[in-house]
């Protein structure tokens, strides 16, 4: 039988693990992606549900434990900073990964591929396959079109135009701190949140997430909460900071007949969703069992789809941004435990 091929566009969470998953199915790979090397870490998340148990499967589990960072209690507080709720650590089988642990492992994983630094302009569609038409003015074919290239994606612009709406725009800053608290803290407001994370270098991760201009100055967003230290303002170097907007795409449709969406350019999942890689990588790995199941592309692509979807809206359901009343509700208080 012919060698399928895949053209894999993004080469972060969701387009290595694609491409990992369809290589173990003998699918040739090509993969584009725009930027030269890839620098965002993120903020520590555990790897958990149907993304653990596909990072098992695909043989990650050893080299994602190797990077697991700390694994510890998170302490929630109040507006006043005042803790009102302890979350407990996560299970000492669950890794807890930066998004860049998780894409340096997938990498070596996937191991050598046709990379191309380049942009896609265009697409043309057949019940065959896709004619895709490169930046540098190459033009290829393949039997799959992979669109994993973000909240952003070209790949959807180019099948559905803006046929999609758009909901929860949002602003982003993750950096590091010196050394911080032993413990991971959390504060959720309506409008803005603050987290940090300790890491294995005895640094700490920092994520601020509010709505508003992603440009503002930090001390104008979250000045005014006496619950956030003044310290802790002064000691983010603004320089460092990686700064991005996002917003959940709702979309009717993740699939056509040969071009498929994953990840944030499908179901982005929220302003703060932890199960952001988990769902990448689940989802990388139904929709390769998908493409062994059935023998056409359209049909493999459409019960991924109805597979998928369910697991996704579960997750954003837990992703949503709750407020302090709310956490209480949620988190089992354990105050006596919070120093």
């Amino acid at each position: 039988m012919p060698t399928r091929r895949a053209l894999v566009v993004g080469a972060g969470v969701a387009g290595l693990a694609t491409a990992l998953r369809l290589r173990r199915s003998d699918w040739e790979i090509v993969l584009v992606e725009r930027a030269s090397r890839f620098t965002d870490d993120g903020f520590p998340c555990a790897l958990q549900g149907p993304g653990w148990e596909a990072a098992s499967r695909l043989g990650l589990m050893k080299a994602l434990d190797a990077r697991s960072q700390p694994r510890c209690d998170t302490v929630v507080v109040g507006r006043t900073g005042a803790p009102f709720a302890l979350c407990a650590k996560p299970s000492s089988k669950v890794p807890v990964l930066r998004r860049g642990d998780v894409v340096r492992v997938l990498r070596e994983a996937v191991g050598d591929v046709e990379v191309r630094c380049t942009d896609v302009l265009g697409l043309a569609e057949d019940d065959c396959g896709v004619t895709v038409e490169f930046g540098d003015g190459e033009a290829d074919w393949f039997d799959l079109v992979v669109g994993a290239d973000g909240a952003d994606s070209a790949i959807r612009a180019s099948v559905y135009g803006h046929r999609w709406r758009y909901r929860q725009g949002f602003s982003m800053a993750t950096g590091l701190l010196g050394a911080g608290p032993g413990n991971a803290v959390r504060m959720e407001l309506v409008k803005r949140s603050v987290r940090v994370h300790p890491l294995r270098d005895g640094n700490s991760a920092v994520l601020f997430t509010w709505r508003g201009d992603v440009g503002s100055d930090l001390h104008d967003v979250f000045g005014d909460v006496p619950g956030v230290p003044p310290g802790l303002l002064s000691q983010v170097d603004d320089s460092l900071l990686s700064r991005r907007t996002g917003s959940q795409a709702h979309l009717k449709q993740w699939a056509s007949r040969q071009v498929v969406l994953v990840g944030d350019g499908a179901w982005c999942s929220g302003h703060f969703c932890e199960q952001g890689a988990s769902l990448s990588i689940a989802g990388a790995e139904l929709l390769g069992d998908a493409l062994d199941i059935f023998t056409g592309t359209a049909e493999a692509l459409a019960w991924w789809e109805g597979q998928f979807r369910p697991v996704v809206r579960h997750a954003r359901r837990q992703g949503v941004v709750l407020r302090e009343s709310e956490v209480a509700q949620w988190i089992s208080p354990r105050t006596s435990n919070v120093s």
